[in-house]
């Protein structure tokens, strides 16, 4: 049995409708799977709702008083029942038919988890492919289209470990393009079990790294399965200063719990949580650099990343990419030109 994890707050009714109805029609058997939707306490609730899908699928709703998207998900996997867990936001939705076939390929290949490709949906209804390979923009297919197929998922896969894995490879900041056992959580070959960090945001960062790295067996596929709808007014896209400010702390607070993480394992392999360490680092300096404050965030930034001796970024021959970034950053005209570069990108 596969256990699909969704999340909501306050969405409008349309967009979790879509969400469930994308999961109802992926092919699965009734008894092959489950949905337990959490919500973190709306102002107006989505049992209605739920009840409708209850016709047709075996689908559960808790609500929580309001803790944050980490403590709905961890609510979540206290009461999931299956083998492989599929965490949704939702506002988010699969393309049509493709879970059966990941899920299908995973077993096949006694992964403890598989990670794929996504498409983010905006409000506009463009598209742009953010999973190799990459392709034109297009438009949003509807939700019962053909993009998706079964055919798209990729034999064979290289399997490895995530350690090695995160040694060659940037993580996406997202747990809903991962899917895992649930025993990867709950070994006890790995101490407690791992759950989110509540009550913050990108909580995911954290989680996913760890996860990963517990993972003996993972694997990529290029296949695209999730929509990942990008809306105003959303966490990502909210820009005012307080919560700028408060992301930026969490940052932090999930930097050191990653380092203090890696002082835990010190025997164990991490040369690719080392790696996923720094590129995060770099990943702080970079957001800096996109905020109108930029000098005085990344003066910040830099002071906090120099008490935790990652900053300047440590030598490392990962890639050419890597290696410029650390050069330009330790000198002011070289700031100004990734400054450059970073709204470019934007």
């Amino acid at each position: 049995m596969i256990s699909f994890i969704v999340t909501t707050y306050n969405l409008e009714d349309w967009l979790l409708r879509r969400c469930l109805e994308s999961i109802v029609t992926q092919g699965f058997s009734r008894d092959a799977y489950e949905i337990i939707v959490v919500d973190d306490e709306s102002t107006i609730s989505p049992k209605n709702l739920i009840d409708e899908f209850a016709e047709r699928a075996n689908i559960v709703l808790y609500i929580q008083k309001h803790a944050r998207q980490g403590a709905a998900r961890n609510l979540a996997l206290q009461h999931a029942k299956g083998k492989w867990i599929q965490f949704i936001d939702g506002d988010d939705y699969l393309f049509p038919g493709i879970l059966p076939p990941l899920l299908k390929l995973a077993q096949d290949n006694e992964l403890d988890l598989l990670t794929y490709g996504f498409r983010e949906v905006a409000d506009d209804s463009e598209i742009a492919l953010t999973a190799p390979p990459k392709r034109n923009i297009s438009n949003t297919p509807p939700l019962d289209g053909n993009n998706c197929q079964p055919s798209t998922v990729n034999y064979p896969l290289d399997v490895t470990s995530g350690d090695t894995y995160m040694l060659h490879h940037n993580l996406f900041g997202s747990c809903c393009t991962l899917l895992f056992r649930l025993s990867l959580c709950e070994s006890e070959s790995f101490g407690a079990p791992l759950r989110f960090t509540e009550n913050i945001y990108i909580e995911d960062e954290e989680f996913i790294t760890k996860l990963v790295w517990r993972a003996r067996r993972m694997a990529s596929t290029d296949a695209i399965a999730y929509a990942y709808y990008q809306r105003h007014g959303s966490t990502v896209h909210n820009c005012n200063r307080e919560h700028t400010d408060e992301l930026f702390s969490n940052y932090f607070v999930v930097l050191k719990r990653l380092i203090d993480f890696e002082k835990e394992i010190v025997t164990q392999p991490h040369e690719g949580l080392t790696r996923k360490i720094r590129f995060f680092a770099i990943d702080i300096l970079r957001r800096s650099l996109r905020e109108p404050d930029w000098k005085e965030r990344w003066y910040q930034s830099a002071m906090q990343l120099l008490g935790m001796d990652l900053y300047p970024i440590p030598p490392a021959n990962y890639s050419w990419k890597y290696r410029l970034f650390r050069t330009l950053s330790t000198y002011s005209p070289g700031r100004h030109i990734l400054r450059w570069a970073e709204l470019k990108r934007l």
